[in-house]
């Protein structure tokens, strides 16, 4: 225990703090909550023995002053910031009033400092009556035969890590996405022409294009005419009108009436009825039955699915894990290896 008063206070007050025991007068270390911890401690334990620690330290004359509540009431926050200050640790040495009432606050016996210093009888110092060594007992260490012995060794649990790497899920997402896209693109606008063959004379409509065949007698549910290379390799019908702009005026053709419109890459008669011969693309036409918005929309909102679908894929993936062996420590196969090493000494001494 130190020798000074000042040091034997501040050890205490900072034993208690440490242990929760000045919680409910002093939450927080400030000038203002030490002002509000002085009147909870004189509502609570007021004692004329007292006086001449708060006259000292509120510097009044105690045979003048006969109300020190209002005396601590009164006060402000700096006349205890040197109080502050030292139990903070900012300062090593205080006043021997700021002593004196912060053993005051934490119910430190004996009080003042004089008299710890002038007792003849001996210097225990205590807390609230009771000795400081037994509010808070040294820790005991447990005799070397109470000590628990190591158990056996638990098996260790799996670890488990994601199977794939973000990087690697997100690469394979995006790649997928690109080659879904492209194929559509490719299937979408992929062309059914077949070259004729060297006997092939003549040719027939078959839904969107001429189909080349032998003779001209079969039957084939549609007009067959003789064979023309030009007109079987460029006359196809567009099966997606939507996707016609501006710039197909003047290299698209159209058959039509009322509502029932269809779109040709070529001029000339209409394949299904020979009679009649297809016009040339206009601008109403094109505003008035169709919309390349809609068709860029449409495509939009497949390739969102797409997207969202791949992704939903991606996050599956992310959720497979593989169970990976953890590490063995250097220090414990050194220990697998000593007892291995004993057991076999054992095992040659008996024999």
């Amino acid at each position: 225990m130190p020798e000074d008063y000042q040091d034997i206070v501040l050890a205490a007050y900072k034993k208690m703090r440490d242990n929760g025991k000045l919680h409910a007068i002093l939450p927080e270390e400030t000038t203002t909550k030490l002002r509000k911890a002085c009147l909870k401690v004189y509502d609570s334990r007021n004692n004329p023995n007292d006086i001449d620690i708060l006259s000292t330290f509120f510097k009044v004359d105690k045979m003048k002053c006969d109300d020190f509540r209002k005396v601590i009431n009164d006060s402000e926050p700096d006349d205890y910031r040197a109080l502050w200050k030292h139990i903070k640790g900012e300062t090593e040495t205080t006043d021997e009033r700021n002593s004196n009432l912060l053993a005051w606050l934490i119910d430190l016996e004996p009080r003042p400092r004089s008299s710890y210093y002038y007792s003849s009888t001996e210097k225990t110092i205590k807390i609230g009556g009771i000795p400081i060594d037994d509010l808070f007992p040294a820790p005991t260490r447990p005799p070397d035969g109470d000590a628990k012995q190591p158990g056996p060794k638990q098996p260790e649990e799996p670890v488990y890590v994601p199977k794939f790497s973000q990087p690697y899920i997100t690469i394979s997402c995006i790649i997928l996405l690109l080659i879904g896209t492209i194929s559509f693109a490719y299937w979408e606008h992929r062309t059914k022409i077949r070259m004729p063959a060297s006997d092939e004379k003549f040719m027939y409509w078959d839904e969107d294009h001429y189909e080349p065949i032998k003779d001209g007698k079969q039957n084939v549910g549609a007009p067959i005419i003789p064979l023309n290379e030009k007109t079987l390799t460029q006359q196809q019908k567009i099966t997606l009108p939507d996707t016609l702009t501006s710039y197909s005026i003047g290299k698209v053709w159209y058959k039509g009436h009322g509502k029932d419109h269809e779109f040709f890459t070529a001029s000339g008669p209409y394949p299904q009825d020979l009679q009649r011969v297809l016009k040339p693309l206009t601008s109403t036409i094109l505003t008035r039955y169709t919309s390349n918005y809609r068709y860029i929309l449409t495509r939009l909102v497949w390739f969102i699915c797409a997207a969202f679908f791949i992704s939903l894929c991606g996050y599956g993936m992310s959720k497979l894990e593989k169970e990976v062996k953890p590490a063995v420590k250097e220090s414990d196969t050194e220990e697998e290896e000593t007892t291995a090493l004993l057991g076999n000494e054992l095992q040659a001494t008996g024999a």
